[in-house]
């Protein structure tokens, strides 16, 4: 009788020891599957948040439109949003910085919507067209448009599918 006491308290410790080691297996189960399920909604909100940055940078302070007298030798002169032209019009450089963005032009072709401001409206003047190089991240534009009258204007760099690259603002006196 003393023999199958012990076999039966033998086989009580086993079962004891493997339904532990099941409940433990189970809450560990349970706890992955919630990190699990964690890291899904975090990888889904990064994921969200580096879409909605890709959408900033593109017309953020990283892709920069600007203007300067002339682009010469490797260097910009008579950085300004103000140009002072005379009676026969005037023209000066428009230049695209994406450097910041680490990004590059990524198409062929480029075009300037040059709109004039006035009293809160807005009216397409032109739209000036150029070919550039999918990798450049640094371009001007010299003379890209000749200016003959006095006003606030909005130059928008855009892609051929219309997706906005970068926009400045520039103010056009007379002598």
């Amino acid at each position: 009788m003393l023999l199958t006491n012990h076999k039966l308290k033998f086989i009580i410790a086993v079962l004891v020891m493997f339904a532990v080691g099941y409940i433990c297996s189970s809450d560990k189960d349970k706890k992955e599957d919630t990190k699990k399920e964690d890291t899904k909604e975090d990888t889904k909100k990064e994921d969200t948040k580096k879409e909605d940055t890709k959408k900033e940078e593109t017309t953020s302070g990283d892709v920069k439109l600007y203007f300067c007298e002339e682009y010469s030798g490797g260097q910009e002169i008579g950085k300004s949003d103000v140009f002072i032209i005379g009676p026969n019009g005037g023209y000066f450089t428009c230049m695209i910085d994406l450097r910041g963005s680490g990004k590059t032009i990524g198409v062929g072709k480029l075009e300037l919507r040059i709109t004039k401001l006035t009293g809160g409206s807005e009216k397409i003047i032109t739209t000036e067209k150029f070919d550039v190089q999918p990798d450049w991240d640094y371009i001007y534009f010299d003379k890209f448009h000749t200016f003959y009258s006095a006003g606030d204007y909005k130059v928008t760099a855009m892609k051929p599918d219309g997706t906005p690259v970068a926009t400045g603002e520039v103010t056009i006196k007379m002598r």
